[in-house]
């Protein structure tokens, strides 16, 4: 089992401020409703007592609905690996860190071409994940853009599957057919549709549009996904003063109710399914209307959600690890830092796109292992620091006395690698001895790094014949939908 860290150190709303967020969320979904393009979902909300206007699609969702499907949603939800040491439980405030999908270009690490993504990329990147050891869940990092667009979703979820034994995470692409179609994949990995529900391999991330609307195929995918009991994420990702208000607290009001609008459906759907909220607002640049992942906005919007997600009790999905910048410089490694501390230390149980550049639209294998590294110093400060009389140290203290030194002694033997962290990118070393080296940058050893992973990391293969049989479903899913 991954144990993870406890977070829930960082606070900036009152007890009273989130109750009058939670006021402002159950008004917002009984009074305007969200729009719901998908008959089956209306039709499931109103049987429960919804209110539909079926000309406009906007369902009044009334409060109890709301209360009875937080009530029902697992606090606790297990998660697993191909491997079962890999599994990791959601619960209370556990945290846990891996990469994010769907972003479009990538610095080529053998030449260092900017170029369009590829499923050998995905493949790159699952491989890179697997073999880090402080990425906890795996996702494909980049967008197959070289396969035909309607069956992306199975070809994304081959790529991640084959080549980690962690628990992976797929997008939603283009609705029911290819959700049923995963869901074949997934049953002929774990050995039926059962040991499936029982081992969850994958967790499925879907998302609403802002403001309030829920896409046709975005909701196919919810209620297949909850028919067969998976864990799926339903997360929500407006832009404050674009497809939110520009005020903090009316994006984490809008967001919220759009996320538990979908909790409500899953859970009428399937009582007790596993259901992972959250919101991630992304901030706008006024002079660009360019998407702002790292702001000293979107930090608070990041902890304020975290303290919205322990309040129900339910376990959320956060965003860190993430940068702006478009190249991997100074501003990228800032960026991705500051976020994973604070969405770590705020107690976001499942958070997401380690490795990402350029608002998104750029995925970085080497940011992606420097995040690695840079979430072993975040664990170490969670931590935190352990007093007992081992630890307090003070006979040994008396006995090494005034003026000696404690390099020699066994306390500090046994303790020094439990203490202090060892890193292998970041540099600690004098000038000179960094320059015989070499003289390398932090960039340059994690090219190096993600090249020796490639190169060297072997991936507990599929099945012959599973993986054979999953070629097939592809091959004739592209028949049956046509290549396009």
């Amino acid at each position: 089992m991954r144990k993870g860290v406890k977070g829930g150190q960082l606070k900036i709303l009152s007890k009273d401020d989130i109750y009058y967020i939670h006021l402002s969320v159950l008004r917002i979904l009984e009074e305007c409703g969200v729009k719901v393009e998908n008959d089956t979902a209306l039709k499931i909300l109103e049987n429960a007592g919804a209110e539909v206007n079926w000309k406009t699609k906007v369902a009044l969702i009334p409060s109890y609905l709301v209360e009875e499907a937080i009530k029902k949603a697992p606090k606790s939800i297990r998660l697993c690996g191909r491997d079962p040491n890999q599994d990791f439980v959601l619960e209370g405030k556990k945290v846990y860190f891996g990469s994010g999908t769907g972003t479009t270009h990538i610095y080529d690490p053998f030449t260092g071409e900017y170029r369009r993504t590829t499923k050998k990329d995905v493949e790159m990147a699952a491989k890179l994940s697997d073999a880090l050891p402080n990425i906890d869940h795996v996702w494909g990092l980049f967008s197959a853009l070289d396969v035909p667009g309607n069956v992306i979703g199975l070809h994304q979820l081959e790529a991640v599957i084959s080549n980690t034994v962690k628990h992976a995470c797929i997008y939603t692409w283009h609705g029911k057919p290819q959700i049923n179609k995963q869901i074949e994949i997934l049953s002929l990995i774990a050995g039926g549709k059962e040991e499936l529900r029982k081992r969850p391999l994958v967790t499925l991330y879907n998302e609403p549009h802002s403001p309030l609307t829920y896409g046709k195929d975005y909701i196919d995918a919810l209620i297949e996904w909850a028919k067969a009991g998976l864990p799926q994420i339903w997360y929500p990702g407006a832009m404050p003063g674009a497809t939110a208000p520009i005020t903090l607290a009316g994006a984490l009001a809008q967001e919220w109710a759009e996320s538990l609008g979908g909790l409500v459906i899953a859970q009428l759907v399937n009582p007790g399914t596993p259901f992972i909220i959250g919101v991630a607002s992304a901030g706008m640049d006024m002079r660009t209307t360019s998407v702002v992942y790292a702001s000293p906005e979107t930090y608070l919007l990041a902890i304020a959600a975290a303290q919205i997600s322990h309040f129900y009790g339910i376990p959320m999905f956060g965003l860190g690890g993430a940068s702006d910048s478009k190249v991997l410089d100074g501003q990228a490694v800032g960026e991705a830092a500051t976020y994973l501390y604070i969405a770590a230390l705020s107690g976001q149980h499942f958070i997401h796109d380690l490795g990402y550049m350029g608002s998104g639209l750029i995925g970085s294998l080497e940011l992606l292992t420097i995040c690695d590294e840079l979430v072993a110093q975040v664990k170490r400060v969670m931590k935190g620091i352990k007093v007992d009389d081992e630890t307090l140290a003070v006979d040994v203290i008396e006995k090494v006395g005034h003026g000696g030194n404690f390099l020699s002694e066994k306390h500090t033997r046994k303790f020094f690698r439990e203490e202090y962290t060892i890193p292998e990118l970041f540099d600690k070393w004098p000038y000179e001895r960094w320059k015989k080296a070499g003289g390398k940058t932090l960039e340059q050893k994690a090219r190096e790094k993600v090249l020796k992973i490639l190169k060297e990391h072997e991936v507990e293969p599929l099945d012959k014949d599973v993986k054979k049989e999953i070629k097939k479903i592809i091959k004739e899913t592209e028949k049956e939908l046509g290549s396009h």
